[in-house]
């Protein structure tokens, strides 16, 4: 897996100005927003199936972080490993958006989220129980850690409402490539600037890309060049990485009004 990546002078900087960490939610509270006035409330909801998602709504103004952070920021960390009959959870991540926090850019989300998850479980015919030790940040004008307890079981009957949301989330998280109809041109990676060319069956309106790689490397916001007929974009981003780790596959992830995809650059 591709890890999360970020400056570390803009992560300083956005954690200088002030830094607290929140327990909260056990057992009854884990289904429910754990405090009063909180800039986050979160919780394990059930889907169809084995499908379940993390629900988060966010207070005006707070974000929650991208699996990569962007120049600054925490990745959230799932620990499962109390959850009852599971094998492992799959966590999917909707196609995130450029955020701006002062002068640092940071890669996330605003309002409602759900993480989509699909579980798999150890006896497909035994009910399962979720139980979930999570490490996350928010930010605002400040940044805040906090650790949270989410408790799901299977049995627990699933409402319209929450299969739908779940849903809403899943057909938002980026496709493979060539399911979405996009393919790779060209790219180039030099010293201090990677430049991709892309080609979509589906005209481009907005197109915005999302680069990851090691956790010592980083990309910036990309310079879009758009053809005439939507169907052909080149990003020029600048980057930043040690040249032992030029020859290490990126991932890309593009994200437009009418598309979502991912795909690996090889090295």
């Amino acid at each position: 897996m591709i890890n999360a990546l970020r400056r570390p002078a803009s992560l300083a900087g956005i954690f200088l100005a002030a830094f607290l960490s929140v327990c909260s939610g056990m057992d009854a509270q884990a289904q429910h927003p754990q405090l009063q006035n909180t800039p986050v409330r979160i919780a394990l909801i059930q889907g169809s199936g084995d499908e379940a998602g993390l629900h988060i709504q966010l207070s005006p103004g707070w974000k929650f972080y991208w699996r990569t952070p962007g120049e600054g920021g925490v990745p959230a960390q799932f620990d499962w490993t109390a959850s009852r009959n599971v094998t492992r959870v799959d966590v999917a991540w909707p196609a995130p958006k450029r955020i701006l926090i002062g002068k640092t850019e940071i890669y996330g989300y605003g309002g409602e989220l759900v993480l989509p998850l699909r579980v798999e479980r150890q006896d497909a015919g035994a009910a399962y129980g979720l139980d979930l030790m999570l490490d996350y940040g928010v930010c605002k004008d400040i940044c805040i850690l906090r650790h949270d307890r989410l408790l799901l079981r299977s049995q627990d009957s699933a409402s319209t409402e929450s299969q739908l949301l779940v849903a809403k989330w899943r057909a938002r998280v980026p496709q493979p490539a060539a399911q979405a109809g996009l393919q790779l041109v060209s790219h180039k990676l030099k010293p201090d600037r990677l430049i991709v060319t892309l080609q979509s069956q589906i005209p481009l309106q907005q197109p915005e890309l999302f680069v990851e790689g090691t956790p010592d490397s980083w990309f910036g916001r990309p310079a879009v060049h758009l053809g005439a007929n939507g169907q052909e974009v080149r990003f020029d981003l600048p980057a930043g990485y040690p040249p032992d780790k030029a020859n290490q596959p990126l991932r890309l992830t593009l994200v437009d009004r009418s598309l979502q995809a991912e795909l690996v650059l090889p090295p």
